[in-house]
């Protein structure tokens, strides 16, 4: 595998830190956010817990099935025939809030007989998974041979991308994303936190001696805490830029450039992870795709008009699962997603939002 890195110096405008403090920065940060992952974990156990959606209307299961044909039926620029599909769904996802037994789901060691009981109990976590072996498949047997590559949207803001040299994901969390490890020749992992990583499949990554770019994850010759630095593996160079969370949270996250090819007819994603702020966003080129998380107040339409000169715009982020109920709560497709989407669009760039399972290009 061809490979190199290399480092560049913080953008104009960048907080200047050394990079023990850098370092220092990342490890409270981390242990921040797994003290408040831990309190949200025990306020959900509470039995008193307040629950607004114990009154939404039940989902039958064939009304749900019906739904997610319309889904896998259409694409992610179908906001009309969609949106009464998402809105079955957004009633199946506020129903599950009156019980955590669906939260095993999430996680690979599951054993499959309580996932049967959680699929029948909870029809959203069948789709959950009928999507991941949809893209699966999908993923596994595609042959891309042109410039362009194929991308799929997973969950949350995970997505997997095949080139014609290479197949690599970015925010891949799934309960079964231990089966794509000896598919993909490497992994980019935005920050630490559970709905972005899972620690198995990074484990298994750097036991397959196979690349994990992060800034936090130890993985030999690719942790990268500093601000700018370029990678390239096989036909894709990473350009990597660090960037605030949260204003609480700063240069948490690190932002991916990735270029999928090179010359005139190179393909380029830009994935911001959670990063909340459009000047942190600092690409090299314009970038054929951005994908930004929808709800952290982001700003999408100040991004497109004076730092992200991308051709199309996706909100990611919608539907994740671990954070209902509570404050960071799970976003629903007609709230910040579409209302983005459409702001874009009326201003005149091109905006989709994506569900699990769609193949995006």
């Amino acid at each position: 595998m061809k490979e190199k890195a290399k480092q560049g110096k913080p953008h104009a405008g960048s907080r200047t830190v050394s990079r023990r403090a850098f370092i220092a920065l990342g490890a409270v940060a981390t242990a921040g956010v797994a003290a408040a992952q831990t309190k949200v974990v025990k306020g959900r156990m509470k039995k008193n817990d307040p629950d607004p959606a114990r009154d939404v209307v039940a989902v039958t299961d064939e009304e749900f099935d019906g739904a997610i044909r319309q889904l896998e039926a259409t694409g992610m620029y179908d906001d009309a025939k969609r949106l009464p599909a998402l809105r079955v769904v957004q009633r199946a996802i506020d129903r599950m809030s009156t019980s955590r037994a669906f939260l095993p789901c999430l996680h690979s060691q599951t054993p499959q007989k309580q996932i049967d009981a959680i699929h029948a109990a909870f029809p959203v976590m069948r789709w959950y998974d009928r999507e991941f072996d949809r893209v699966f498949d999908q993923f596994t047997s595609t042959k891309v041979t042109g410039d362009t590559p194929a991308i799929w949207y997973l969950y949350n803001m995970g997505v997997l991308v095949k080139t014609k040299s290479c197949a690599f994901g970015i925010d891949v969390f799934h309960r079964q994303d231990m089966r794509l490890v000896e598919h993909l020749d490497f992994l980019l992992v935005t920050h630490n936190h559970g709905d972005h990583h899972d620690p198995r499949m990074l484990n298994a990554m750097r036991a397959a001696d196979k690349p994990v770019i992060s800034n936090f994850y130890l993985c030999k010759r690719w942790y990268c805490r500093e601000f700018d630095k370029t990678f390239t593996l096989k036909d894709v160079t990473i350009h990597t830029v660090a960037a605030d969370h949260q204003t609480w949270l700063p240069w948490a996250v690190t932002t991916f450039e990735v270029v999928c090819g090179d010359g005139p007819n190179a393909f380029t994603i830009f994935h911001s992870g959670d990063c909340n702020r459009y000047d942190h966003l600092k690409p090299k080129g314009k970038p054929d795709i951005f994908m930004g998380h929808c709800a952290i107040n982001l700003d999408f339409l100040k991004a497109a008009r004076e730092t992200m000169p991308a051709k199309l715009f996706l909100t990611l982020h919608h539907q994740e699962l671990g954070h209902i109920p509570g404050k960071y709560r799970c976003v629903a497709f007609e709230d910040e997603p579409l209302q983005r989407v459409r702001g874009l669009r009326e201003a005149g760039f091109k905006a989709a939002m994506p569900v699990w399972g769609d193949r995006i290009v």
